[in-house]
């Protein structure tokens, strides 16, 4: 399993300021103050929500243009676009950033073809769309 780089910074960020609040706190208890720093934000719960869908989302899009469509989630979001799209896809992301899918010419044979930057980009935003939907979805059972 590989785990991207941003993925260990985020995880990094939050205990380092988990810390620091903790050191805050406690000095705030030996003071006997209680209460908050004015640098607290209070998310509403839509929010948070929110914000978790687009991490998930983002995570799911990440792994099928890094590996491809392996999980049965990311299969049924993968197929769900490439019908609209008509084509069949590789979901890896190539050096140029971008996509490739194999088709089949007029002799029956498979001949790749690249999508252009503006229909990869179609591509990532259907595959968010989706994902975030699938989220969502998932969030709510």
């Amino acid at each position: 399993m590989e785990i991207p780089s941003y993925q260990i910074q985020n995880v990094l960020k939050v205990y380092s300021k988990q810390l620091t609040q903790g050191k805050i706190l406690a000095r705030n208890k030996a003071v006997g103050r209680n209460r908050t720093s004015a640098d607290d934000v209070n998310i509403s719960a839509e929010g948070k929500r929110a914000s978790i869908i687009e991490k998930v989302a983002a995570n799911i899009v990440d792994r099928i243009t890094s590996v491809g469509p392996k999980e049965k989630l990311e299969q049924k979001i993968a197929t769900q676009v490439q019908n609209e799209i008509g084509q069949k896809i590789d979901f890896t992301m190539r050096k140029e950033e971008k996509f490739s899918f194999t088709a089949i010419d007029e002799n029956n044979k498979k001949i790749t073809k690249h999508l252009s930057v503006e229909d990869s980009n179609f591509v990532i935003r259907r595959l968010t769309e989706l994902a975030r939907q699938v989220a969502d979805s998932n969030m709510e059972s």
